[in-house]
């Protein structure tokens, strides 16, 4: 029997559509959130994506990764996209109430995104300046999430991150050091847009 690849396309474009209207909820709530309290503490460090970028970019990596993790997820907003995309989806967060705001969106969005309070920077992770490890707001001082998650940066092959201007050293160096060698990283930056690296150097 042929495989139909006209005919896989074609659902999927189906899919991607009926997810994109679910999404437009989702992108609506948060930015509802956000304006409800854009001054609060919690939100002092958070800001969105765009997001319609980013669903085409996990569009373009189905198949290529099955793990994501979003350091820093905010709202939840890619965590859950990507599970709803048949992604197998974590985020970790430094603000208890972005995550509970998080958990909340995934109950209504995306039940198997999971979520974890704390920083995204692993507890053993070998700060070095001079090789280019600057902060300019990420949060460094709470402990790792990863054991809530009782999972390790290695078991993740896609990260999904908005650096803060400055931060990209400090980034890749983080995956270098706990990530897999294999580990995709999807960025936005609000500057350069969307930036996909390959740590493997494809």
């Amino acid at each position: 029997m042929l495989h139909d690849a006209h005919g896989d396309a074609e659902a999927f474009a189906k899919e991607d559509q009926s997810l994109l209207l679910a999404f437009a909820d989702l992108w609506a709530d948060a930015e509802a959130v956000w304006e409800r309290h854009e001054n609060a503490p919690a939100f002092h460090g958070y800001v969105s994506a765009d997001y319609r970028a980013v669903f085409d970019a996990l569009v373009g990596l189905r198949g290529r990764a099955t793990t994501i993790l979003e350091w820093g997820s905010g709202l939840g907003v890619v965590t859950i996209m990507a599970s709803r995309m048949g992604f197998d989806a974590y985020g970790i967060e430094a603000e208890m109430d972005l995550v509970d705001y998080s958990r909340d969106f995934a109950m209504q969005y995306a039940p198997q995104a999971k979520f974890a309070m704390g920083s995204f920077i692993p507890d053993a992770f070998d700060w070095n300046p001079a090789n280019g490890d600057e902060v300019v707001r990420t949060v460094v001082d709470a402990p790792s999430g990863y054991d809530e998650l009782d999972m390790q940066l290695r078991d993740f092959d896609l990260l999904y991150a908005y650096p803060w201007p400055d931060e990209h050293v400090l980034y890749h160096n983080i995956i270098r050091q706990f990530g897999r060698s294999d580990a995709i990283l999807l960025s936005y930056d609000a500057r350069e847009g969307i930036d996909v690296v390959r740590f493997d150097g494809t």
